[in-house]
């Protein structure tokens, strides 16, 4: 991953500019003993973002194992409510669905029975509302009696009722009020088209063209994956200091990034043997790269200590044996300092030299910058 992460940035600059890779100052990017100069142009192109160092105070976390899995509220299962044979597909496992997207089209024999039960008693019943209007003018000239408008009433009730029951029948298999009102202009009954209730991605697809699926079975399921769920096990001793809404983040085994969430769920029962409970995390997905079955170390904020400067752990990088981040001195001066730092939670890391409060750190794109110093063949010393 940090490979493909890394050619991907060195594409980046060479599309930045020819000038930022072989120092040209012609091209407005070059180095000069740790001062990288880059346009606004380039600094635009290579995503380079600073943020003004400030004394924060520090989280105090509690540090647990844990595993991604589906967030289950945003995990719909695609259904036939008919007996049915599928006609036709739109979409494969992995793709990604826009809301109300077309997934798949089912054949079904009691649902073009009821479709025609519909339009029967649809035509019946403006048959009898139709009756009973003209019926309405003869009673005022006293050509039908009142007994035969009450006769004609009744069956309008009836026909009403009949086709109020035949619309339920109709949205109990599936179809909408799109789909309804559109029956008498249609030449096939009896497809049923399912579309994705969200967006999402198809993460579960186990039918064939032609197979035969009873009212009830999953076809398919839709997950919108922007957000997942973390478990992670606290121990016994630890559990009072968890609370619903607190801040917490996970790392992926073997990748630097976290990502961040909440916590949203305290389970109410303790394993008997391990004597931990659960605890459930929402954790932002970002670029997709948390996926069900996933180990993750997970850090929960349970209160606030001491102030320091602290900064994203993306805006420290490492050469040789140093570790550097890079100041933006004047606008476009990106200078290289080496900085000593303490614990890192949270995603963040508390810088104990080499920075002061108040100076603007490169906390986006400063891989791209070291990376330019690399090429550039400088050499590390200390600041």
């Amino acid at each position: 991953m940090m490979n493909m992460i890394k050619i991907l940035i060195t594409t980046v600059l060479l599309l930045v500019s020819p000038g930022l890779m072989a120092g040209e100052h012609e091209h407005g990017g070059h180095e000069e003993g740790g001062l990288i100069k880059l346009t606004p142009a380039q600094i635009k192109q290579a995503g380079i973002v600073t943020e003004k160092l400030q004394m924060r105070p520090e989280l105090q976390i509690i540090n647990a194992p844990g595993t991604v899995a589906f967030n289950a509220y945003a995990l719909a299962d695609i259904t036939t409510l008919v007996d049915a044979v599928v006609h036709a597909r739109y979409v494969r496992l992995g793709n990604h669905v826009k809301k109300g997207q077309k997934l798949v089209t089912l054949n079904s024999t009691a649902l073009a029975q009821a479709e025609a039960a519909y339009l029967k008693a649809q035509a019946e019943y403006h048959r009898s509302k139709q009756e009973i209007a003209r019926l309405k003018a003869l009673v005022a000239q006293k050509i039908v009696s009142q007994a035969r408008m009450q006769q004609a009433e009744s069956t309008y009730q009836t026909m009403f009722a009949s086709l109020a029951a035949a619309k339920a029948t109709l949205f109990s298999y599936g179809l909408n009020k799109h789909d309804i009102s559109n029956l008498i202009k249609q030449k096939e009954y009896g497809l049923l088209t399912l579309r994705a209730p969200h967006a999402g991605t198809v993460v579960a697809d186990d039918f064939r063209i032609g197979q035969h699926f009873a009212a009830g079975r999953r076809l398919m399921q839709v997950v919108d994956e922007l957000y997942v769920w973390v478990e992670v096990k606290i121990p016994e001793a630890a559990l009072s200091e968890i609370k619903v809404g607190q801040l917490a983040s996970v790392t992926p085994k073997g990748v630097k990034e976290s990502y961040s969430g909440t916590v949203i769920n305290i389970y109410h029962q303790l394993d008997p043997v391990t004597r931990t409970a659960g605890v459930r995390l929402s954790i932002q997905n970002n670029d997709d790269l948390l996926h069900p079955g996933m180990f993750v170390n997970a850090e929960i904020a349970i209160s606030k200590g001491k102030e320091s400067l602290l900064i994203t752990r993306q805006a420290i990088q490492r050469q040789g044996s140093e570790l550097i981040v890079f100041v933006e001195e004047e606008p476009g001066h990106f200078e290289r300092r080496e900085v000593e730092i303490n614990k890192s939670n949270m995603g963040l890391v508390s810088i104990l030299k080499g920075v002061k409060e108040g100076e603007l750190v490169v906390v986006q794109g400063s891989f791209v910058l070291a990376s330019e110093l690399a090429k550039a063949g400088f050499e590390v010393h200390n600041h």
